[in-house]
């Protein structure tokens, strides 16, 4: 761990040589930044390779790449440790990417529509009440936030179209896919609603 947040800080450090401004405010936002970016690719790497090794590879992806692309732009809630991080999400959508091929069999075409509206018009609902959602370690910017809504919205409406047109397609040709886009946006809903800053409130 030492020798990780020693390459952390000397990669921050000549990163932020060139920049203008204060460098230590720089080589701790450039030092913040790459560890971030490791962080998100160790995340994103040992959750697909997990879902090669269950054979959801392909559902997995979309779940996650749905919950992801949200996330961006309206923020969550974080776990207290990124080893707690990286076991809850590595779990969570390896769940959603085989509970979308266990569905497929099991729920019908006004199942899987009801559904999808609950979801999706919660997701639109807190987005707009709630997004984006900051945690005290990573504050944002009051004049960032109305763009950061904004583009959250774009993402959500992507996604809204992206589902009626497998729907509308092939709905039992893409129904593992349209499942898994579902579990990933309401993961994504269910980090931004509040509840689980309250519920650590209450702790």
């Amino acid at each position: 761990m030492k020798n990780y947040k020693k390459l952390i800080d000397s990669w921050a450090t000549t990163l932020a040589q060139p920049m203008q401004g204060n460098k230590e405010d720089n080589r701790a936002i450039m030092a913040y930044a790459l560890h971030l970016v490791i962080f998100n690719i160790i995340l994103t790497l040992s959750t697909l390779l997990t879902s090669i090794w269950l054979g959801v590879f392909a559902t997995a992806a979309v779940a996650l790449l749905a919950s992801g692309s949200l996330r961006i732009f309206s923020g969550g809630y974080h776990c207290s440790s990124p080893v707690t991080c990286l076991l809850l999400t590595v779990s969570l959508f390896n769940i959603y990417g085989e509970g979308a091929v266990i569905l497929t069999n099991y729920t019908k075409f006004y199942q899987v529509l009801g559904a999808l509206i609950v979801i999706m018009w919660l997701a639109l609902w807190f987005i707009i009440k709630n997004a984006p959602v900051e945690t005290p370690n990573k504050p944002i910017r009051e004049e960032r936030k109305p763009g950061l809504k904004k583009k959250a919205l774009m993402v959500w409406l992507f996604w809204t179209v992206i589902l009626v047109i497998l729907t509308v397609i092939d709905f039992n040709g893409y129904k593992q896919f349209i499942l898994a886009i579902g579990l990933g946006i309401a993961n994504q809903t269910f980090s931004i609603s509040g509840w689980l800053k309250n519920k650590r409130k209450e702790v």
